[in-house]
């Protein structure tokens, strides 16, 4: 299959989970809904619950809804489009355990792999904003330093250093820290305060950085880690960049996902 192809099928399973949604589980009284799917007893997909998010209106119109028969007999439909949905976006069901419908303003449904909880509205409203900031911050690194694709990386956030050396032997130095990762076979973020694989120096020069944000509000900051996906995680180490000041984020490979790197008194 082809990526037209799988975009072709996504859209219909959409359009007919869509339909399922609203009409046997009131899409038009909330924006989020988090489907956690398991093997029943035979291996075949089953939904093991459903949490809804961003209610509009009547909790207890909710409440009668999805615990009435109506819902009930179209779990089974929804567990197998939860499952072909995580196969053609080629991730495992049982690593992301179940989707996220999410309703979009126009009509539709978006869907995340995962069970990925609405944002909190003031980090969902700045996105795009902090995202921008760290693109001119990272563009500015390459446009001085060739930074980093044009030479050698190495990293010790034991000392919290990065040295980048270009191939003409000039270097670059910067305060590095640990922000998080992100796990794409789970749709993973994790604080790197948090990672029990880390050194405990590097967990609290880590924590230290998160725990300075004033924005106590924030649910993502005080978790340690959660299912989302790639472009949030992005903005989560865009925001940490943007409130402590930093000159740029170093986003490094490895085998288990993605390592953010926060980059400060670059010279």
């Amino acid at each position: 299959m082809d990526d037209r192809e799988g975009r072709a099928m996504r859209r219909d399973i959409l359009s007919d989970v869509g339909a399922l949604l609203r009409e046997e589980m009131a899409a038009d009284a909330w924006g989020r809904l988090l489907v956690e799917v398991g093997p029943a007893p035979d291996g075949t997909p089953t939904v093991a619950n459903i949490d809804v998010e961003e209610v509009l209106g009547d909790d207890a119109r909710i409440d009668a809804i999805f615990g009435g028969a109506g819902v009930r007999a179209v779990l089974p439909v929804l567990a197998k489009a939860v499952e072909a949905l995580c196969a053609l976006d080629g991730v495992e069901l049982d690593d992301v355990r179940g989707g996220t419908f999410v309703r979009l303003e126009e009509g539709g449904f978006a869907w995340l792999p995962a069970l990925v909880s609405a944002p909190t509205v003031g980090f969902d409203r700045e996105r795009d904003r902090l995202l921008a900031k760290l693109r001119a911050k990272n563009d500015r690194l390459a446009e001085l330093h060739d930074f980093p694709r044009g030479g050698r990386v190495a990293i010790d956030l034991l000392r919290e250093r990065l040295t980048f050396t270009r191939g003409d032997g000039k270097t670059m130095q910067a305060t590095a820290h640990a922000i998080g990762t992100f796990a794409p076979a789970s749709r993973t973020w994790g604080w790197a305060g948090s990672n029990p694989h880390a050194p405990e120096p590097v967990k609290k020069a880590s924590s230290a950085l998160v725990d300075a944000i004033l924005e106590r509000d924030m649910w993502e900051l005080s978790t340690p880690a959660f299912p989302t996906d790639e472009t949030t995680a992005w903005a989560l180490a865009a925001l940490v960049c943007d409130r402590t000041g930093g000159d740029g984020v170093y986003c490094a490979s490895e085998p288990e996902g993605l390592a953010f790197v926060l980059l400060r008194g670059v010279a």
